[in-house]
């Protein structure tokens, strides 16, 4: 690809972003019929503090007064999650930004939004993604030592097991069958921890169901019961292993209509909008990864037309 090997990777670089934001929200009031900015959240995967946290909130506010003011602002999102507690704030951060008779809040998903990220999605009024864009499951994940070796394991795992046991149990002593040993595996279990997880499981669901109760559900349903309703409904399958049995399972924007019933627009290939918003991602990519003195790097961007903060830290 050609944006690979051009070498201007400073000033220049960032000139030919900033025009593209300009670009993507010529054709968003256009196509919206409003005035529209665009601000981006972009972020190196696989490091360790590049998740969404409470951290990032003195940039998120730099980039969102960059754009205050604007009817309608979108959220370019490349993240795989983080911390959901932040997700409310951010959402409510942005609303604050918007005026006008017209105010709508989108996020632009050009390759990956996941975990919190997809309930950040959630609580925009509109997503909008490409043939190869992706939310996922919201189950929060959480570390663990394996054999002194820290891995991420979803919370919902230790409730499921918890109470596939108990059920075992249960089942057991009405069928007078052996449960000694079942027994012994409740009572090896870590309780305190398990209710924590249950807490963080209950946590993302009613954050997913608040935002789109508040936003992408608002005018989609007739009656606050049905709003209310089908909001807990949406939140519980993104949290459902029979229908996404892995957290890193793929959702496309057809799956996430048909059957999350969430507003989606579904760019095509061919979309000048879905080009240049593709571009400006790539564009992002190669930002991320221009060399810096070691060990630090780079590992969250936050970029609006106007400004541009970069993230850095080391690379352990």
């Amino acid at each position: 690809m050609g944006i690979l090997n051009e070498l201007n990777l400073q000033q220049d670089q960032l000139q030919k972003r900033q025009q593209l934001i300009n670009d993507i929200e010529k054709i968003l009031s256009s196509r919206y019929g409003a005035a529209n900015r665009m601000i981006s959240y972009v972020v190196r995967f696989a490091h360790a503090r590049a998740s969404m946290g409470h951290g990032d909130i003195p940039a998120w506010e730099t980039i969102l007064n960059s754009v205050s003011g604007a009817e309608q602002i979108n959220i370019l999102l490349h993240s795989p999650g983080g911390d959901p507690t932040i997700v409310e704030k951010m959402v409510d951060m942005c609303r604050t930004h918007l005026s006008g008779g017209n105010r709508k809040l989108r996020v632009l998903v050009p390759n990956v939004a996941k975990s919190a990220a997809t309930i950040l999605a959630l609580g925009a009024d509109k997503i909008l993604m490409g043939y190869c864009s992706e939310i996922g499951p919201i189950d929060p994940q959480v570390q663990i030592a394996v054999s002194g070796v820290i891995q991420w394991v979803s919370a919902l795992a230790f409730v499921e097991s918890r109470d596939k046991l108990m059920a075992d149990i249960a089942d057991a002593i009405k069928n007078n069958k052996p449960s000694v040993g079942l027994l012994q595996q409740l009572a090896s279990l870590n309780i305190p921890f398990t209710q924590e997880m249950e807490n963080w499981v209950g946590f993302a669901k009613k954050t997913a169901a608040t935002l789109l109760e508040k936003y992408m559900f608002k005018t989609k349903f007739s009656t606050p019961k049905q709003r209310a309703k089908k909001s807990s409904q949406v939140a519980s399958k993104l949290l459902s292993k029979q229908l996404f049995p892995v957290h890193g399972q793929f959702i496309n924007g057809e799956t996430a209509k048909r059957e999350l019933e969430l507003d989606v627009d579904v760019l095509d290939k061919d979309d000048e909008l879905w080009k240049q918003v593709w571009e400006y991602y790539v564009r992002s990519e190669v930002q991320m990864n221009i060399p810096l003195q070691p060990p630090l790097i780079k590992i969250k961007l936050f970029e609006s037309g106007q400004t541009s903060l970069v993230i850095q830290d080391t690379a352990s």
